[in-house]
């Protein structure tokens, strides 16, 4: 018999399902360990989750091409209805 380098190695498809499993179970776990109610906990994620897009915006310079457009569509629309043009 010939001796197979990859004979040892671990097999990759397996590898991802075990981990998916064992993700899986380990959130399912999480979540009946938590000390509060399902309620709580998603105010508390929705919460975080604001909190950290918040940052993000205060760090995150504007895009300058966005304001522009913003700005000409506004420009846009105010002179659409001072000439009565509105839809």
């Amino acid at each position: 018999m010939q001796n197979d380098p990859f004979e040892n190695t671990l097999d990759t498809g397996m590898f991802v399902a075990g981990f998916m499993i064992g993700l899986l179970a380990g959130a399912v776990g999480a979540l009946f360990k938590v000390p509060q109610s399902g309620r709580q906990t998603r105010q508390q994620i929705g919460e975080t989750g604001d909190q950290i897009i918040n940052k993000l915006e205060s760090v995150v310079p504007p895009d300058p091409i966005a304001e522009g457009l913003a700005e000409g569509k506004a420009a846009a629309r105010r002179r659409q209805s001072e000439l009565g043009l509105n839809r």
